[in-house]
């Protein structure tokens, strides 16, 4: 026992050593060297705002400024784009998406769409700032409700630097952005957010099993303090299968997100199913009880989830075992037997 034991720390010893000459680094770095300011204008609706809260008139055009400081020791370049604001699946406002292919159908002017140059790009020398102006020119149209995007600033990434990168070495780059928000209405109409049910469907949430039910806010306002109660059945039963419920989510006007009902890394069975679901924003309610069906697509979902019980499969396989123990049972019981009546018919 104790020259195994031996061999086993020798073994362990030499897995420690070989790793200790492995040339592996990890560097770190932090690239808070530029920072942002919006230049206010006259027609901010709140000035205490540090974002930009205009109020606008139809067709008007306007620049919007904002100064980019670098307080580096070194020469920077700063890229400025346009964003307009989603809502992600996570219920929360986002102002990363500036292609209008990801735009919600409902979003009649992206903020993209009314910017001339909605990207940027400035060169700052060392610890010194420029103003970067983007010119807007609203719809034509008088419009209601709000119009919400940002302007979006990363530094530039050095490729060069980038790829003289020692392959043996794991860089942690840390890359900061700044978003100015960009608020723009033309008048004090309220318009309340109007939710709507587009699609429930099976999903994978982080590589994890879930069933998804898109929401679409289709008015120009934005939703606060939304809460959502979810239930999932199967059809014709009252029993609870899932259920998922949220509070404190938004929604940035003219937009959709999948609010996801995690099944607790259960399998996607095929099947038809019942949604029954409620949001709530302030009075506002809305109730949607609905059927669903999934097909061949869970078996895909399935294979690509990480984590997933499949307990259903051990017991066909415990089963499987226990036939073939069976069956080998049988054959060596009926072999013996026969043997047992040959040797009494000899004598």
């Amino acid at each position: 026992m104790d020259h195994i034991r031996q061999k086993l720390m020798l073994i362990f010893s030499a897995i420690l050593l070989t790793l200790s000459f492995i040339p592996l680094s990890v560097k770190a770095e932090n690239n808070i060297d530029f920072s942002v300011k919006a230049i206010i204008p006259s027609n901010q609706i709140d000035h205490l705002k540090s974002y930009f809260d205009l109020k606008m008139s139809p067709g008007q055009k306007q620049d919007l400024k904002i100064e980019v400081f670098n307080n580096s020791n070194k020469e920077e370049t700063i890229q400025g784009n346009i964003t307009f604001a989603t809502t992600n699946d996570n219920g929360l406002i986002d102002y990363s998406k500036s292609n209008s292919k990801d735009a919600d159908k409902s979003l009649k002017y992206p903020l993209t769409s009314l910017i001339k140059e909605p990207q940027k790009e400035v060169v700052i020398p060392p610890g010194k700032s420029k103003v970067v102006s983007f010119s807007i020119t609203m719809p034509k149209d008088e419009y209601d409700g709000v119009i919400l995007g940002a302007a979006h600033f990363k530094k530039k990434v050095d490729e060069s630097e980038k790829s003289s990168k020692s392959e043996s070495s794991i860089n942690i780059k840390n890359e900061y952005a700044y978003v100015v928000g960009i608020k723009l209405s033309e008048n004090t109409k309220e318009v309340e957010p109007d939710l709507h049910l587009l699609d429930i469907k099976p999903k994978l949430v982080n590589y994890r099993t879930a069933i998804a039910a898109t929401i679409q806010n289709s008015e120009s306002s934005i939703a606060k303090d939304m809460s959502i109660d979810a239930q999932i059945f199967k059809k014709g039963s009252n029993k609870v299968l899932y259920s998922s419920k949220k509070t404190e989510m938004s929604m940035a006007p003219n937009s959709n997100f999948d609010y996801a009902i995690d099944l607790n890394n259960n399998p996607i069975e095929p099947g038809t199913y019942r949604l029954k679901m409620k949001a709530i924003i302030g009075t506002q309610v809305w109730e949607w009880d609905e059927l669903f069906t999934i097909g061949k697509e869970a078996k895909e979902l399935n294979n690509k989830a990480v984590e997933i019980n499949n307990n259903h499969y051990w017991f066909y396989i415990g089963g499987g075992l226990l036939l073939l123990i069976g069956i080998i049972w049988l054959i060596v019981f009926l072999k013996r037997k026969k043997g047992k009546d040959r040797t009494n018919n000899q004598e």
